[in-house]
């Protein structure tokens, strides 16, 4: 039986919130007029589509740990890395541009001097040091562009900041160097889902400029692997292999990778039902589009087949989704590394 579009839209916004924003905890939805949920459902279908069709992912990373030493000499170690000692030109929140080593010695006596200053030593953050980046073959011209835009709009209240973009690697990336301290003095700290948001909204740029991007949590797309750390990955390129590095997960921590993913499945089933109720066909394609992604899923090809885990038959589609499991574990957090 066909349900209304309203109702439709209604189920499709509330699990579709709990499938793209975590962790999965249950909220009162609010309500919205119906020209506002008919809009917001429209978001919705794209971002499912772009997700169904594996539209590249964004990545977002603060790369400086909060741990460390982040005073003005590392500031000035960052600032000659991502402009290779001068040779690649860096950009500031004034459009304004800086190249050549004498002049990021400058600029690096601005940042330390000006406004508020920043101190030779530090026990905090005085700069976030944030990477953009795409997969291979991305417009580079367009990553930068983006990054540009997502910069302006996040960072442009006054704050200062400079980002590089380098070509020298596969992956299209630019590297963002924000000072913490505003003009108010107010100190820059971002959370899970500021970071969440700061992905969302440099895929939006990345289309803006013409690139097809996405900014989805692991989880969502059934990943179990996280994105190795740029230590690693530099490693990795070099034949080199960390030493705690596991290339094969043992049995408990399938299961445990299979569990964790209980309130994915649930909503992405419950979207399905709703979708294959719809009168649009493009609706029930959907439907059928979402049971086909959930079960090429990497968490159910690395699904346990040992630990209690009962043989499951295979239901027809748009409904062959894992079951519902009781005591589930909370979702550890969002993903902002693609």
């Amino acid at each position: 039986m066909a349900y209304p579009k309203v109702y439709i839209d209604a189920m499709l916004l509330n699990w579709g919130d709990r499938l793209f924003q975590e962790p999965f905890k249950h909220a009162r939805a609010q309500r919205l007029p119906s020209a506002s949920m008919s809009d917001e459902a429209k978001r919705m279908r794209d971002q499912l589509a772009r997700t169904l069709r594996r539209t590249p992912e964004v990545m977002v990373k603060i790369t400086n740990k909060a741990s460390s030493a982040q005073g003005m000499g590392a500031v000035r170690r960052h600032l000659r890395y991502i402009s290779r000692n001068g040779q690649v030109e860096l950009e500031d929140q004034n459009g304004d541009r800086v190249a050549g080593a004498e002049a990021v010695r400058d600029l690096a006596r601005t940042w330390q001097l000006g406004g508020r200053g920043i101190p030779e030593t530090s026990h905090r953050r005085e700069v976030f040091n944030v990477l953009l980046s795409m997969p291979p073959g991305t417009n580079r011209q367009a990553v930068r562009d983006a990054a540009r835009d997502f910069a302006a709009l996040e960072f442009g209240e006054g704050r200062a900041y400079v980002f590089a973009a380098h070509d020298d690697e596969a992956h299209p990336h630019v590297h963002l160097s924000v000072q913490v301290r505003g003009p108010d003095g107010r100190r820059l700290n971002p959370r899970k889902q500021d970071l969440l948001r700061w992905r969302e909204r440099f895929a939006e740029q990345l289309r803006a400029h013409g690139v097809e991007a996405n900014a989805t949590p692991r989880r969502t797309r059934g990943v179990t692997q996280r994105y190795p750390k740029q230590g690693v990955a530099h490693m990795l390129a070099r034949g080199e292999v960390p030493m705690y590095w596991q290339a094969v997960a043992n049995a408990e921590q399938r299961q445990a990778r299979w569990q964790s993913h209980d309130g994915v499945f649930a909503a992405w089933r419950e979207i399905a039902q709703a979708m294959a109720a719809s009168p649009a066909r493009l609706d029930r394609e959907m439907a059928v589009g979402i049971a086909d992604f959930v079960q090429a899923m990497p968490v159910r090809r690395d699904a346990p087949t040992v630990i209690n885990r009962p043989q499951q038959k295979e239901p027809p589609r748009p409904e062959r989704m894992p079951p519902e499991r009781d005591n589930r574990p909370d979702d550890p957090g969002p993903d902002f590394d693609r």
